[in-house]
């Protein structure tokens, strides 16, 4: 009789394993034909990137569970007798445990994909690859001034993910409201200065502004929430007594802040700003 139960719990046992080299072989094979299609593809690099990152962490995600399933009786009984094990192995591998857990918070509530643009303690870029444990970004830099990529890359812990602020730039997908400043002296003719700007956003922006208003207003169908009207803005404060600073605020491709920026303030300092050629010819 032991010996028929021996040779039963062989035989699943083996069966389990046949099972769990199909199932990898399977989901392996099945993701190079995707990637491979992927990388073929006409797609823009963004969306090839998002989608080689989901293929992957699907495919994993997919093998696991399978094996957890195809293994679960054993899993069990293994888990019941190595529970002292477990627990020092938890206590052991806390960080380990804790970016599991804000890969999982990440991917359930959606807090940013392949190619946003976020920000977390003092880190600032664009996400390049995801997965359980770890975030990696290109560096956007230096600090939160500029849109110019630094060249170095930098791997997240998930688990910052539990305890520090995010801030997701991308949160409105294709068109997003950039806002920039600058600063002049109370001596200074502001009001001429509003108008140069205003002129210089508003002909920067008029190829996409319909585009931009329209995806504001899918977003805010969406989410059900209010949403701005699109048209660049000027606000001012006072940060010294003889110091006026205005606040510009446009819209913008998210891909693309950092060179309309740049192309409004040209725009601006050619009308607002004298010509020393002319003046001197003058």
């Amino acid at each position: 009789m032991f010996q028929q139960i021996r040779t039963m719990i062989e035989q699943t046992g083996f069966a389990h394993l046949i099972s769990s080299l199909f199932l990898v072989f399977t989901v392996l094979l099945l993701r190079s034909l995707f990637i491979r299609r992927i990388r073929k593809s006409n797609w823009r690099k963004e969306d090839q990137r998002k989608w080689l990152v989901t293929v992957r962490n699907w495919s994993t995600f997919t093998i696991f569970i399978g094996l957890m399933v195809i293994w679960a009786t054993e899993l069990q009984t293994f888990a019941l007798s190595v529970v002292a094990i477990t627990g020092a192995l938890i206590i052991s591998g806390k960080e380990l445990l804790l970016c599991f857990h804000g890969g999982v918070l990440r991917s359930f509530n959606l807090m940013f994909k392949v190619g946003d643009r976020i920000e977390i303690d003092n880190v600032r870029g664009d996400v390049i690859d995801t997965n359980l444990f770890v975030t990696k970004i290109l560096e956007i830099g230096p600090q939160n001034f500029t849109h110019q990529f630094t060249g170095r890359s930098i791997t997240i812990p998930n688990s910052l993910f539990l305890t520090k602020e995010l801030t997701n730039e991308s949160f409105m997908h294709k068109y997003v409201l950039h806002v920039f400043k600058l600063s002049f002296s109370r001596q200074d003719n502001w009001r001429q200065a509003e108008k140069c700007m205003l002129e210089a956003a508003e002909e920067e922006c008029a190829n996409f502004i319909e585009k931009a208003q329209a995806n504001m207003d899918y977003l805010s169908r969406r989410e059900g929430i209010e949403v701005p009207k699109v048209d660049p803005r000027i606000t001012y404060k006072f940060t010294s007594p003889n110091e006026l600073e205005m606040i510009v605020r446009v819209p913008s491709p998210a891909t693309r802040k950092g060179n309309i920026e740049q192309a409004i303030l040209k725009r601006f300092m050619d009308k607002y700003l004298p010509d020393p050629d002319l003046k001197t010819e003058l």
